[in-house]
């Protein structure tokens, strides 16, 4: 599956950026694994975000497939509200 550009990137992840003080150039770093922390903000903290907005058909193109067992793992979806959504989750975890 294709990723998005990082043009595509950045307008996605402007659009979950509202209540940080990284840049969506730094989120872009995390996302893609140039670094795995700014500013006490993590990597699983952008997945968190992400897989709270974002459907997942949308997700498979943000995110490189190889990291897809990091954007889903355990600590990851118990951050995600609510519930239904965490079970989602974990539903889909089970089919990777």
């Amino acid at each position: 599956m294709a990723i998005y550009s990082d043009d595509a990137l950045l307008k996605c992840l402007r659009s979950i950026n509202w209540d940080t003080s990284l840049s969506s150039e730094e989120l872009l770093r995390l996302l893609k694994g140039d670094t795995d922390n700014l500013n006490g903000f993590t990597k699983k903290n952008l997945y968190t975000k992400i897989l709270n907005y974002y459907p997942w058909h949308k997700i498979r193109h943000m995110v490189d497939v190889d990291r897809l067992s990091e954007v889903l793992a355990d600590d990851v979806i118990q951050g995600l509200f609510p519930r239904d959504l965490r079970d989602k989750y974990r539903y889909v975890k089970s089919l990777l």
